[in-house]
């Protein structure tokens, strides 16, 4: 009898901890499905993304603001033709970009890199709104 209450009593313990387990796995995923830091992200403008440069081409993450920057200037202010602004850099906003590099006359691989963001440096501060920001948040 003794055995049959160790055996009993290790059943309710193991059902305990299964239940343990699946109550935080279940609020672990609801964790990382939804970041607890989660803040609305905006676009920035030309100007704050000049002073570091970054490469911006497809595939790259973690670049929104900069590339809703670009998208902004390339659809708004250079008449680029529409290019969303999401923040995403994917096939319209790689075709925009090779278009300004072939207006402004440097080579059209789509990546804005150092001679691309001189290019935009040129035209921004020409028309006078490198400072410009789209004035919606990104869309993540």
């Amino acid at each position: 009898m003794y055995t049959a209450q160790l055996f009993r009593g290790e059943r309710i313990r193991r059902a305990i901890a299964a239940a343990a387990i699946g109550v935080a796995a279940v609020a672990g995923t609801a964790a990382i499905s939804v970041p607890a830091h989660a803040e609305v992200q905006y676009p920035a403008s030309i100007g704050q993304c000049l002073a570091a440069k970054p490469t911006l081409q497809e595939g790259v993450r973690n670049q929104g603001p900069c590339v809703a920057a670009v998208q902004a200037f390339l659809s708004y202010s250079y008449g680029n033709g529409h290019v969303d602004v999401d923040g995403k850099f994917g096939p319209q906003t790689k075709a925009a970009v090779r278009n300004f590099q072939r207006a402004v006359g440097i080579y059209d691989d789509g990546v804005v890199g150092p001679a691309t963001w001189r290019s935009l440096q040129n035209a921004c501060t020409s028309r006078g709104n490198c400072d410009y920001q789209y004035p919606f948040p990104l869309p993540y």
